[in-house]
């Protein structure tokens, strides 16, 4: 990726060295002893889909988080998806100063990006939240918006209801986030507080399958580190955002005949 490198993942939000001593000290309690294999994100379509994110808008607050930065993490996330294709972000930025748009705020706005791009479908992301000190929490929401229904025709702006999100067939687990669904785009948001026992419990099932078992800290490298622990918020957005695209499909498919 060219974009612009991350202010939250440089030495400047790093912990003290006697902090990290400390934690080095007692990372492998509760670590995961050996490497596993990481679950695999599956797409929804029955067919490959090229998809593309833009810049993540900051709301949180906190003024030096990079936006651009934020959407390379998603990006990579979403690349490893087998099935779907995912636009680098710095052809995004290109797309956006092409159609003269400073970010993307409307279905309109996406929809002339998509286009720009040829892109099947366009992640917009919001930061809700934002504190890169130990214990690091980060709030988000992404929409991906669609250019297709499900049968492939074109679409229009959509009307969104809030769901919970069911099981779906992207992996076995569920998503502790809030869904909205409608026939135009798929939305997921969370608060991730690695202070909360649920998250830290997903943070240890994802550094199990991602820290290599010598590694200091532990998992606990994913707490230090801004730009590490970003990597794991993106991918539960990207595991939330799969399933409820996942939900969207299903729901607006045409009913099958039943004799």
């Amino acid at each position: 990726m060219t974009s612009k490198k991350a202010m939250f993942g440089s030495g400047r939000w790093r912990l003290p060295a006697a902090v990290v001593a400390v934690l080095v000290g007692v990372g492998c309690e509760g670590g995961p002893a050996q490497i596993i294999e990481p679950t695999v994100l599956t797409s929804p379509y029955p067919a490959p889909k090229l998809w593309a994110v833009a810049p993540f808008r900051n709301e949180s607050g906190f003024s030096l988080v990079d936006g651009t930065a934020f959407a390379d993490h998603v990006t990579r996330r979403l690349q490893q998806v087998d099935g779907i294709r995912v636009v680098p972000v710095n052809r995004v930025l290109a797309a956006l100063a092409a159609e003269n748009l400073a970010a993307v705020n409307s279905r309109e706005a996406a929809l002339r990006v998509m286009q720009t791009l040829d892109a099947d479908g366009l992640v917009v992301g919001t930061l809700t939240a934002w504190d890169p000190y130990l214990p690091p929490k980060v709030g988000a929401m992404c929409q991906l918006h669609s250019r297709h229904r499900y049968d492939g025709s074109q679409l229009g702006r959509g009307h969104f209801d809030p769901l919970t999100l069911r099981t779906a067939g992207v992996d076995d687990q569920k998503q502790a986030v809030v869904i909205r669904r409608g026939p135009t785009s798929a939305t997921v948001a969370g608060h991730f507080d690695s202070a909360n026992g649920t998250v830290r419990l997903k943070l240890q099932a994802y550094a199990a399958g991602h820290t290599p078992p010598d590694a200091p800290a532990g998992w606990r490298r994913y707490l230090l580190n801004m730009d590490l622990y970003s990597e794991f918020v993106s991918y539960e957005l990207a595991r939330g955002l799969l399933a409820a695209e996942w939900n969207r499909l299903t729901a607006s498919a045409p009913p099958t005949n039943r004799r």
